[in-house]
């Protein structure tokens, strides 16, 4: 994704382009929707919210400052609108043996080594399954940053600046999230 032309896309969007907000969307649309599904586990739900993930970002995009990274910005709105909703909807976090055929679907990976064996490919999904699983049982002010941090790839600045919290808390956060991780990887059997 190439990040050097945004400011013009902006831009072009602040103008009134819809093109510009169509290729804002088209280049923002699938990560958005990674983020919402891993928080509020529903399909439905994730659609929904990235729909209004979009609405927002183009009605308070005259209030974007073009100094902070565009995609920590729109991570905030995300990442609002889905502890919004998650707070209308008080979700429980689900048991890790507990697990939904239509939301396995939606799982794939996103790049897959050629060169793997079908016995190694067999294995590494089923990692990819337990990881999935441990994190989303994760509480979700833990799962949220840890998804920040390392799916969508943002800094403890960006994730602060994004969840209006101070960098101290999303340190701490990630430190025990990464703490609850381990003993649950530790306390499962291989």
């Amino acid at each position: 994704m190439d990040s050097g032309d945004e400011p013009e896309i902006i831009r072009r969007c602040r103008s009134g382009d819809e093109k510009a907000y169509r290729e804002l969307i088209q280049r923002y649309q699938r990560q958005v929707y990674s983020v919402a599904l891993r928080m509020l586990r529903r399909h439905e739900d994730a659609e929904d919210l990235v729909q209004e993930t979009f609405v927002r970002m183009f009605k308070a995009l005259d209030r974007y400052d073009p100094e902070r990274p565009f995609p920590a910005w729109l991570f905030t709105i995300a990442s609002r609108l889905c502890i919004d909703h998650l707070r209308r909807r008080k979700v429980r976090p689900i048991s890790l043996t507990q697990h939904d055929a239509e939301e396995n679907e939606e799982w794939t990976l996103e790049v897959e080594d050629p060169g793997l064996k079908p016995d190694e490919t067999a294995v590494h999904h089923e990692e990819e399954g337990r990881t999935r699983d441990l994190i989303d049982s994760l509480p979700e002010h833990y799962r949220i940053v840890v998804i920040m941090r390392h799916q969508q790839d943002l800094s403890y600045e960006e994730i602060a600046d994004a969840l209006h919290l101070p960098l101290g808390t999303v340190k701490a956060r990630i430190h025990r999230a990464r703490a609850l991780l381990k003993d649950r990887i530790e306390g499962q059997p291989s």
